[in-house]
């Protein structure tokens, strides 16, 4: 859309927001509600309509009309978000392109503690924490470079959750949820307020299901053929636990202190086959200070991989040992040999510490936030397989700062502008500014703004070490010796180009508010260019040495041969940054109220990117993996809802969604249109392009009393092929029910 275009339709939607407003200052129900949501992305609370930036909110109310526990399964209603689903429990969810199979370039803060794995992955948990649904109040879906108030990694956007104060929010709750697939949940939530000064509560969960029955191929080596996963376990598990304490010193002074852990069996995609994940647990311990002015945060985050192993290792060691030759052992050996080689292990912990200070200068018009915060990373705290070195040979630590002013300006403008500065051990002097200028239209905005962002390579692309012949790519790089080269030549030594941060500058217009009387319209365009690029593991020809100076060892299936003493044949796997793209793309939600009990909800979304294209690894191929968006360039999703049938107590809602067929490269893992079929070495299976699908859901909410509700969800109700993952099913359909009860 040119740019007169958008400065015409603004002026037109500016106009009849304007003249709607000032025709009926009559309420209806649409207004009332978003007027009731607050959110807290400029860090303190604020009515959704006044927002300066692209949010959703997913609250309370949403949560307990969901029939399941899998609180990710929302996200998929949202505009913006990448939702993409790779089993019954198996979700994760993006924005603005560029996705993988691992990606941490969304930042997930649950009551202000970032709780994106500590483990070197560095991955949102999506369904692995230790919250429940029903102590979830709401959940902040803020989309865009959001570095300048976060910090690094909310590259893409934040997940902001937020749980129920025990003050406001006492009682006892069960809750049982079922489903096809053998799902169950069970939940407690029990919260008391003792008196003015102290409150608590406790919540858990048990859930278990079963994943649909998929065998993925497996290659022993680039020749060979295919070969099905070896013992897939397909059940699934999750139990999780909180406990929390308040303390009121004043009315406004309160000390919270919090605890939470989680333990998890399920199976696990990723850019070279899939995990199965057994005993991965989480936990943390947090201490949070608020006052009027102030506020203080302390908590540490504890990670293990438990026995996990990866499928396609367990899969080709157990093939080639029970074959015919010197390696040959009887089926029950070969199976513990394979297993010890396949697993992985990893004990992590992560400190976070923050500081806060914020003041509404009134008479000036200005408010003001200022913060300083901590964090050291602690890998492998115990002697592990995942990463190079021993136990406790890795730290890394950062501090970063944060400035936010917000000025209000004449005729109901106000100017927002953020810095923010970090320093890590490895990436120095980190600057991420944001700056937005808004105009207030009562119950609605129109804003324009400009944000830098960064994502930093993580632990795991940084300091990898897995199975001899796939390294990260941090510190002083990797040195290795290129093929063709001469072995005990000190000349022959090359050095691989240590990662750097993935950076993102972008432009966003954004207009919300009310063109009609029962009209909410929410537009966001946005225009930025995004470079360094992470790559999935890419091959590198050649025997690696050291990575960042630790000696490394190198898997003799891939160290090549020595003709003469030159090297020939070797090779291993890394990450490298690449390239430069233009990404742009369009957002919109409208809501429309046609009765006291019926709205209609549409959501569109479009993407689309310009590259510039790279030899990542300088293998002489500028390559999918280089250049793919990873995202369809549309979206859309249609929602209407009834609600107060049945002497109000039943409401109904009806889903439609829409993905269009898109091509995804994420290392070995590739779904494209052009080789659907077969398998080009060294990549997997083809299964061909993902998306492409149209899909219903239907779901029914019963408030039997004012103690008893009753729902029910049921997603792809006609049963439609919908592949939304590499080496992942075709998810059909889903259905669950259940009960809760309150006191």
């Amino acid at each position: 859309m040119k740019l007169s275009a958008i400065v015409i339709l603004s002026v037109f939607f500016l106009t009849q927001i304007i003249s709607a407003q000032n025709e009926s200052q009559d309420k209806i129900i649409l207004t009332d509600t978003l007027s009731e949501v607050v959110i807290t992305t400029l860090l303190r609370p604020e009515k959704i309509t006044r927002a300066p930036a692209s949010i959703q909110v997913l609250t309370a109310k949403d949560f307990d009309r969901f029939a399941g526990s899998n609180t990710g399964e929302l996200i998929s209603t949202l505009q913006g978000v990448e939702f993409t689903r790779y089993g019954v429990n198996g979700i994760t969810f993006n924005a603005r392109g560029l996705n993988s199979a691992f990606n941490n370039k969304i930042l997930q803060i649950v009551d202000g503690r970032i709780s994106t794995s500590s483990l070197s992955g560095g991955l949102p948990v999506f369904n692995n924490g230790s919250t429940i649904k029903d102590d979830i109040q709401q959940m902040e879906i803020v989309l865009g470079p959001q570095t300048a108030l976060y910090g690094p990694n909310a590259h893409n956007g934040v997940f902001n959750t937020i749980t129920k104060d025990p003050r406001l929010h006492s009682g006892t709750s069960v809750s049982l949820s079922a489903g096809n697939q053998y799902q169950f949940s069970g939940r407690l939530r029990h919260a008391q307020k003792i008196n003015d000064h102290w409150a608590w509560k406790v919540t858990g969960e048990y859930a278990t299901g079963q994943e649909f029955n998929f065998i993925d191929s497996v290659y022993v080596n680039a020749s060979a053929k295919g070969i099905p996963e070896h013992y897939v376990n397909f059940d699934f598990r999750h139990i999780r636990g909180e406990a929390h304490i308040y303390y009121n010193i004043d009315p406004k002074t309160e000390i919270i202190v919090s605890s939470g852990t989680s333990s998890h069996d399920f199976i696990q995609v990723t850019g070279s086959g899939r995990n199965q994940m057994k005993g991965l647990t989480y936990s943390f311990l947090q201490a949070r200070f608020k006052s009027r002015h102030f506020y203080a945060n302390v908590y540490n985050t504890w990670g293990s991989l438990g026995k996990s192993h990866t499928i396609s290792a367990y899969t080709q060691i157990f093939s080639m040992r029970t074959q015919p030759g010197p390696l040959f052992l009887p089926p029950d050996e070969a199976e513990q040999v394979a297993l010890s080689a396949a697993r992985f292990k990893e004990k992590s912990r992560r400190f976070n510490a923050d500081f806060q200070y914020h003041n509404n200068f009134s008479k000036a018009g200005l408010f003001l936030v200022a913060g300083l915060d901590f964090e050291n990373a602690h890998p492998n705290t115990t002697d592990g397989t995942t990463l190079v070195g021993n136990a406790n040979d890795i730290s890394v630590s950062q501090i970063g700062a944060v400035l936010q002013l917000e000025k209000k300006l004449l005729k109901s403008m106000r100017m927002i502008g953020t810095v923010r500065y970090d320093n890590n051990d490895n990436f120095k002097n980190l600057v991420a500014p944001k700056l937005t200028l808004v105009k207030d239209l009562g119950e609605g905005n129109i804003r324009f703004g400009w944000a830098k962002a960064y994502a930093l390579p993580s632990i795991l692309n940084q300091y990898t070490s897995l199975r001899d012949f796939f390294f990260g790519n941090g510190g002083s790089g990797i040195s290795y010796i290129p093929n063709n080269s001469q072995v005990n030549d000190p000349e022959s030594i090359r050095n691989t180009q240590p990662l750097k941060p993935e950076e993102v500058n972008t432009w966003e217009y954004g207009i919300k508010g009310k063109p009609a009387q029962n009209l909410w319209v929410d537009a966001n365009a946005y225009y930025g260019t995004s470079k360094n690029f992470i790559t999935p593991p890419l091959p590198l020809g050649g025997r690696a040495l050291s990575l960042d100076g630790i000696a490394l060892t190198h898997n003799p299936n891939f160290a090549g041969t020595e003709n003469n003493g030159t090297l020939q044949g070797a090779n291993f796997f890394t990450f490298f940054n690449y390239g430069k793209a233009k990404v742009y793309g369009l957002d919109v939600g409208v809501n429309y109220t046609i009765s006291a009990s019926v709205e209609l909800a549409l959501k569109y979304s479009w993407l689309n990117a310009e590259f510039d294209e790279n030899d990542a690894n300088n293998d002489g191929v500028k390559g999918p993996n280089e250049k793919s968006i990873n995202a369809p360039n549309h979206r859309g999703v249609a929602m209407l809802m009834v609600k107060d049938l049945c002497k109000e107590h039943l409401a109904l809602s009806f889903g439609a969604r829409m993905v269009q067929k898109y091509d995804f490269y994420s290392g070995s893992q590739v779904g494209s249109e052009e080789g659907a079929g077969a398998r080009t070495p060294p990549n997997n299976f083809n299964y061909g392009p993902l998306g492409g699908f149209s899909t219903f859901d239907f779901s029914a909410d019963y408030r039997w009393s004012k103690r008893v509700s009753l729902n029910f969800n049921i997603t792809n109700l006609f049963n439609t092929k919908q592949i939304e993952f590499l080496g992942a099913p075709s998810i059909r359909r889903l259905a669950m029910a259940s009960i809760k009860i309150t006191d």
